[in-house]
This record gives C-alpha cells, sequence and structure tokens, in this order.
C-alpha cells in the first residue's frame, strides 16, 4: 500500500510502499479516505515522542484520519465492517499512522462513527484540533458572557474554539492576522484584533480596560505569552496549548494557568459529532490536497500557520 513515512527520526517524508496492516485484538482496519495535517506531525518526526511511546519504522505519518473500516479484530464491539469512523488514531507503537491506504487503530482511541452530513475530508479535519479547542475551554470553564481572547484565533485548533466558545455564549475576542478576519468573524467571533500591527496589546487595553477574563494561547513561547498576560484582569486565567505558563509570571497578580495536553477520547470527540451532525459546528477545510501532490504539501505546511486544516485526500 502506499504511505508517508520516515525510515528514522529527522529524516524527509518518502512516499513508500509498504505492507497493509492486521488488525489485532481490539483494533480496527481502517481504509483511509483523508488524513488531515497537524503542527504536532513534524514534531513527531523529530522525536517529540521518542522517549515516551515506542516506535516503529519505517514510521507511517499521520495521526488523524477518517475512511471506512474493513476488518475487526477479535473483541471489537464499538464498530463493524463498513461503519465510517474518524478520530485520532495515534497510539503505542507510534508508526501506524494515518498517511496511507490502510491503517490500524485500537478501538478504545478517540475515534467515533463519521456523523451524518459530514463527508470524509471534512472529518479528517476534526479529531485533534477540535477535541483540543473543546478539551481547552472546558478546562477554562467560563461562564456565559464572559470575555475570552483567542490568540492564533485562524489555525485549526483556533477554528473550532472560535465558533465552541460563541456558541456557549462566551464574548468571544480573537487575535489573528488582518486577512483573516471576514474569515474568523463568520465563524462567531465578536471582536477582531490584528496581531501583524504591533499594537495589539494597546488596542486590547483601550477596548477591555479592566482585562478580560481569560485568554487561550495557541500560539506562543513563553516570553511572548508572559507580555500578553498584561491583557487579563487581575485573577484571570491563561491556557496555552504550547508551553506551561510560568508561575512567577502569575503569582503577583494572582492569575490561575494552565497547559493543555490533549486526553482524546470517544466521548469527546461524541461531543464534537453531536454538534457537527446538528449543523452547529463548520469544518474548516482550507485545502484539499491530492495524494500526487502530499509530500510537498506536508513540506510546505510544516509550520501549521495557515487558516483552518488542510487535508490529504488519500
Amino acid at each position: 500500500m502506499r504511505a508517508i513515512a520516515v525510515k528514522k527520526f529527522k529524516d524527509a517524508p518518502e512516499v513508500m510502499d509498504l505492507p497493509k496492516p492486521e488488525p489485532k485484538a481490539g483494533e480496527l482496519l481502517v481504509h483511509v479516505g483523508a488524513a488531515s495535517i497537524n503542527p504536532f506531525d513534524w514534531k513527531i518526526v523529530n522525536g517529540a515522542l521518542e522517549h515516551a511511546m515506542p516506535h516503529v519504522f519505517p514510521m507511517i505519518l499521520g495521526i488523524d484520519g477518517a475512511g471506512v473500516v474493513e476488518g475487526v479484530g477479535s473483541g471489537v464491539t464499538r464498530f463493524k465492517v463498513g461503519d465510517g469512523i474518524y478520530g485520532q488514531f495515534l497510539h503505542a507503537p507510534v508508526g501506524t499512522g494515518t498517511f496511507c491506504e490502510y491503517t490500524t487503530v485500537p478501538e478504545t482511541n478517540g475515534v467515533a462513527p463519521i456523523p451524518r452530513g459530514i463527508y470524509t475530508a471534512q472529518a479528517a479535519c476534526v479529531p485533534t484540533a477540535g477535541m483540543t479547542a473543546r478539551q481547552s475551554l472546558d478546562e477554562l470553564g467560563l461562564a456565559k458572557n464572559q470575555t475570552l481572547l483567542i490568540l492564533g484565533a485562524a489555525g485549526g485548533v483556533g477554528s473550532f474554539a472560535t465558533q465552541l466558545a460563541s456558541m456557549a455564549g462566551i464574548h468571544t475576542i480573537v487575535g489573528s492576522r488582518g486577512a483573516n478576519r471576514e474569515f474568523l468573524r463568520k465563524l462567531g467571533a465578536m471582536e477582531f484584533f490584528d496581531t501583524s500591527t504591533g499594537h495589539l496589546l494597546e488596542e486590547l487595553k483601550y477596548a477591555h480596560p479592566g482585562g478580560v477574563d481569560a485568554i487561550l494561547d495557541l500560539m506562543n513561547p513563553a516570553d511572548a505569552l508572559v507580555t500578553h498576560l498584561s491583557a487579563l484582569r487581575d485573577g484571570g486565567i491563561v491556557a496555552s496549548t504550547v508551553v506551561s505558563p510560568p508561575p512567577a509570571a502569575l503569582e503577583a497578580r494572582k492569575l490561575r494557568g494552565l497547559y493543555i495536553s490533549l486526553h482524546p477520547t470517544p466521548e469527546l470527540l461524541g461531543r464534537l459529532s453531536k454538534e457537527l451532525a446538528a449543523g452547529r459546528l463548520r469544518t474548516p477545510v482550507e485545502l484539499q490536497v491530492p495524494w500526487a501532490d502530499t509530500l510537498s504539501a506536508f513540506e510546505n505546511l510544516r509550520t501549521g500557520q495557515g487558516r483552518g486544516k488542510a487535508v490529504f485526500l488519500i
């Protein structure tokens, strides 16, 4: 079968012809129809999980995907052959990813039936980004009408977080490049601030002199995150998917800090499935890449700085 894989950490990805896998006990064999790209894919190539989980090589890349169940191992109860499935496929050993024609995944992973009305490419863009957004808002625990500033709002996680926050009645403020203004407005953003002007904090303080209740930072390293804490009210809360907020920067103003590390589950993805099936949640597919262009597209998108989600059509 065709697959995009690396022979060792930090290698350049290659298109390889690899054996079709067989499902073990508790696993599903999935014929992949689409797989989405996440910034974490490149971190895996560079060894981010080297000491946390076992790996197999050649290591097939990709953690998010959608397709059809073609086979099941013994003991499987949630799915049957022919079911449409989507989710996050990352599991031990790392290297049986979704950038391929066939993959296997434990049915206990963060996978679920594809919601009605959602096509395969749309479904593939949801799992990691959508679940991260949902978990982030759960951990922030904001009430209706509280103010939330999302930094890096136009990316995959930000696209879902903007929608989910506004749907919950949270006053959703977004920071992104000016070209993304209308995109984010359509997703439910109530206020937009252009991060490319160099005046973000000044403009935020003018609009919200008392500070916002919370910040969800999806893009900044520690030093920039600390700088943006001045936009928070005393006693506010900041969550980051990039770094753990430094305690020393929080204590003086009694701020709370969270580092968001995704824990994907069928239940978490199922909550998103309900919103997708009801038409309340938009899947931000901005780029669909045919198989012939996957390698060049993967290299071009490695920074994760694009808008919405990019999806490989397997």
